[in-house]
């Protein structure tokens, strides 16, 4: 389980962090995560399943309403965005490129993208997404252009760059060798630039054949393992969701895997890479013309007379009162030391001045992740259960 003060940072940690200092003794993963959720909008995706079974762009805005908020809560400082191609109306930065509708850009997420995306659910998302962007020719090539372009528009430093594509068409320029090739030479510069791009495919009623196509799309598996390219489509909200996880699970555990590899630390491998390593010697300032260690001495003047103080001359002083009290040295080393070390009862209150704040703590965030931690979701049911027993909530 996550909580949510264990990824708050001020502003001022961040921009450490981005220029790969140290904070605490261990490394940290220099720059944000990034995603981009390329989703195709053609009417294929908007056919409903049998037995009542959502439609694949429905599926797929849930997925990317859970990432979002998943995000929110364990990352909310990487960058999502989310871009639908194949569309009637084409809303990009730049204005240049055709049926390619740029919902979400680059940048943090948050509640109101959050709420954006659930108006893409269910039958009133599908009429709204007909509204606002409907569907019309399909240049994938185009599409990959513009996500280059809105990674080249972020000034912040990016440790991880991933593109995901959600479509039920194995064949979306329908033959067109020119758009094909547009869409090959357009994924290889996104591929030489760092981006990872990943297929997520979805159910049609023919079947999906990964090979004609989106084979020379994608980037090459990462491993031998089932995260590397998956040949059988996604009919399932629940597939689909365990497939994109899957992809998070394993691009956080490459990151610090190479990180460690990168500054030659130790490495122990388990389920998850972690490092550790000792904490830098501080900086050691030297004398410009002798090259000799440099040590601080303070010293203390009489501000008329201008002569040194010893330090039996300087006396410490608290007004109180609208009265100057000194003290001398010894009597300000007395005041310190209140008792030997141990529990002390040195006063208390009734108990109707406590106020309720003084017992709680900022607000922390915990939510199951069964890929971490077997057994997790049944013990926050539990914990869920009794907090509701016990009128917790109330």
């Amino acid at each position: 389980m996550a909580e949510w003060n264990a990824y708050y940072r001020n502003e001022d940690d961040e921009e450490e962090q981005e220029e790969g200092e140290q904070s605490g003794g261990d490394y940290k993963i220099t720059g944000r995560d990034s995603l981009v959720f390329l989703v195709d909008a053609s009417k294929e995706m908007f056919i409903k399943g049998e037995d009542g079974q959502p439609s694949n762009f429905d599926m797929t805005m849930q997925v990317v309403r859970s990432v979002y908020a998943s995000k929110i809560i364990s990352s909310h400082r990487d960058l999502m965005a989310l871009v639908f191609y194949g569309t009637e109306q084409s809303k990009d930065p730049s204005k240049s490129f055709k049926h390619v509708y740029v919902y979400h850009d680059l940048d943090e997420p948050g509640a109101k993208r959050v709420q954006e995306v659930d108006a893409l659910r269910g039958g009133k998302g599908a009429q709204l997404a007909a509204e606002t962007m409907g569907s019309g020719e399909t240049s994938l090539g185009d599409a990959l252009w513009c996500c280059a372009n809105l990674y080249s528009d972020i000034k912040l430093r990016l440790s991880h760059k991933r593109l995901m594509i959600f479509t039920c068409r194995d064949k979306p320029h329908e033959g067109d060798s020119v758009k094909d090739r547009q869409a090959r030479t357009k994924s290889g510069d996104l591929k030489e630039t760092g981006v990872i791009i990943d297929l997520m495919h979805l159910m049609k009623p023919d079947g999906f054949d990964v090979a004609p196509f989106f084979r020379d799309i994608i980037s090459p598996p990462e491993d031998e393992s089932e995260l590397g390219l998956q040949l059988e489509p996604c009919d399932k909200l629940e597939d689909l969701q365990k497939r994109v996880r899957a992809k998070e699970q394993k691009k956080r555990a490459q990151a610090r895997l190479h990180l460690c590899l990168g500054e030659g630390i130790n490495v122990a491998v388990g389920i998850y890479a972690t490092a550790v390593t000792a904490r830098k010697p501080a900086p050691i300032r030297l004398y410009r013309e002798t090259n000799e260690p440099v040590r601080s001495k303070t010293r203390t003047f009489h501000t008329q007379t201008g002569s040194l103080l010893l330090p039996s001359e300087i006396k410490k002083s608290q007004v109180y009162g609208k009265k100057q009290i000194v003290m001398e040295k010894d009597e300000v080393d007395a005041i310190k030391k209140f008792e030997d070390p141990g529990m002390f009862l040195i006063g208390f209150k009734p108990m109707e001045r406590l106020k309720r704040h003084h017992h709680i703590r900022p607000a922390a965030f915990i939510y199951p992740e069964e890929d971490e931690v077997k057994g997790s979701a049944c013990l926050f049911s539990a914990l869920l259960t009794k907090c509701h027993e016990r009128n917790v909530f109330h």
